[in-house]
């Protein structure tokens, strides 16, 4: 099939607004996380060790350090942020590489519960199957009143995709109406929504192929995963009709934070000060050049 493709100076200037964040609000109601098929294998236990609560603390850093592991959750199939390296099986990508690095400066060995959807990964959280996610979660007003969230560690824009042969949709201002395939509880789900659009379920891949024939009308997803797609998959007829510009005052709308649960501030709290020393001593700028190009690190603004 005819695939309208993106004028190359127009993606660039996409890619370089910033970074990742897939996420969405916990599901109502708790579902395990399905492993990503050659994840690594990593048992996690069916909940995070509790700990008694210290004169100096919350108990949630003693309790990590005690037992010796991050144990994190997050989304798979999801290049180049969490996925499993050709031929290989190895998990790897920006926010594993982000995870590793915060549970080495804890001290500690990592553990992933990955699962090949959203919905499950917050919901895993709050049934405390894991101590964080780390998943380019964007740090919104409702998930700050109910997590602890670290301080932002990575930037990420949202773009929205159409059939290559589309005219109709050319903004976000033209989704009224329209069928969108996102998660209704993600960030991107919510911004489809916040502009009219129904939305049904479905991951990056699964969007693609209902574009591509014509059964949805839109998908809202990273703009450099969606660009990863469109490099691997050339016979897709998928185009990126608009990039998202959060309003003034909302820029957490593109950013990534740790989540963990309320109770685990002391842990929270930790993590961002590792986060901080991430960010002033290069490391996340120089996994943002490995994962996504030194043109991208060069324009996030956290790590100006």
């Amino acid at each position: 099939m005819k695939r309208n493709k993106l004028i190359p100076a127009a993606l660039s200037l996409m890619l370089v607004l910033a970074l990742a964040a897939c996420g969405g609000t916990p599901a109502t109601t708790p579902a395990p996380a399905t492993p990503t098929p050659g994840a690594e294998a990593t048992p996690a236990p069916t909940a995070a060790p509790t700990a008694t609560p210290s004169a100096e603390g919350d108990g949630s850093l003693q309790r990590v350090l005690d037992a010796g592991v991050l144990t994190v959750g997050a989304e798979g199939n999801w290049i180049p942020y969490v996925y499993n390296k050709d031929g290989t099986g190895d998990l790897t990508g920006f926010e594993v590489e982000i995870a590793r690095e915060v549970a080495s400066r804890l001290g500690v060995e990592v553990q992933f519960q990955i699962a090949d959807s959203w919905d499950p990964v917050l919901a895993g959280l709050d049934a405390s199957r894991y101590d964080a996610v780390i998943c380019g979660v964007n740090p919104d007003p409702d998930r700050q009143e109910k997590y602890a969230v670290s301080i932002p560690y990575a930037e990420n824009p949202f773009c929205l995709v159409v059939n290559g042969d589309n005219t109709e949709i050319t903004s976000f201002d033209d989704l009224e109406g329209k069928l969108c395939i996102n998660s209704p509880s993600s960030s991107a789900g919510k911004i489809a929504k916040s502009y009219g659009a129904t939305t049904a379920d479905g991951d990056l891949t699964a969007a693609m192929e209902q574009l591509n024939t014509g059964r949805a009308d839109g998908h809202v997803n990273n703009v450099a995963a969606v660009d990863e797609y469109m490099t691997s998959r050339p016979e897709v007829n998928v185009k990126v009709a608009a990039i998202y510009e959060p309003p003034a005052g909302q820029e957490y709308e593109i950013q990534s934070a740790v989540m963990l649960r309320k109770g685990d501030q002391e842990l929270c709290n930790k993590i961002s000060e590792i986060l901080q020393e991430m960010i002033d001593d290069g490391t996340c700028y120089d996994l943002t050049v490995q994962f996504f190009g030194q043109s991208v690190a060069d324009s996030v603004s956290i790590y100006q």
